[in-house]
């Protein structure tokens, strides 16, 4: 990797939101202790139960968290889209991993040791406040998610997570299969395909090979907006 790449790539990654409030001689220490590997789909980066040694950002690609469960069926919990860091809870309090992670496509990452994350926070105070900043974004995500799940019904649920993933990517198609989808949002291949079927129905969307592709956008978001609790 030339200079001008690693450059372009750390400017990616100091962008990003629990890095972009660093003070600057702490965010140049850990820019410079990372490092990039470049992973094939459905690649193995961490497993549920083992001890964290890194914390991982996505470059490019996309990253799924799940679990597998004792009939050998993986359930998603969510995806790791580009400019986001995961993998801080063992980190912060030294026990395991929660969850598996696997690229879904073929993806680039960026690679944190724990041992220079641990002593940068200690050198650096408000390393580790940004570091549990970080945390805290996901633990709202994840209770937004069962909020989610006790009040809105599965159309809802659905709208809202297409439109939450196009938002993120910027683009017009959501790259995923309906057992996937609806493995996301907690109900059945069939009862996923039953919903899209009826939306590509009235118009507002239309089913590619493994995606879906938006034609009314905001008929999608007026599902889970005009909701009242």
């Amino acid at each position: 990797m030339n200079s001008d790449d690693r450059k372009n790539k750390l400017k990616s990654l100091s962008s990003n939101t629990w890095m972009s409030g660093l003070p600057p001689e702490a965010l140049n220490e850990l820019l410079i202790a990372v490092r990039f590997r470049n992973y094939s789909a459905n690649q193995c980066l961490q497993t549920k139960g083992e001890l964290a040694g890194v914390l991982y950002g996505v470059l490019s690609g996309e990253v799924r968290i799940s679990a597998t469960t004792s009939f050998g069926e993986e359930i998603v919990f969510t995806r790791i889209h580009p400019g986001k860091w995961f993998g801080e809870i063992a980190i912060l309090d030294g026990g395991v991993r929660t969850h598996d992670a696997f690229t879904t496509i073929q993806s680039e990452i960026a690679i944190l040791p724990k041992e220079s994350i641990i002593k940068i926070c200690e050198k650096h105070p408000q390393a580790y406040s940004a570091l549990v900043m970080l945390l805290c974004q996901h633990c709202r995500q994840a209770f937004a998610a069962v909020d989610d799940f006790l009040l809105l019904s599965p159309e809802q649920r659905l709208g809202k997570h297409i439109i939450t993933e196009l938002d993120s990517l910027e683009s017009t198609r959501v790259m995923i299969s309906q057992q996937e989808l609806g493995a996301l949002i907690g109900i059945s291949r069939q009862s996923t395909n039953k919903i899209l079927k009826s939306w590509e129905n009235k118009g507002w969307i239309k089913r590619v090979y493994r995606g879906i592709e938006i034609i009314e956008y905001n008929s999608l978001r007026s599902l889970y907006l005009n909701f009242e609790v």
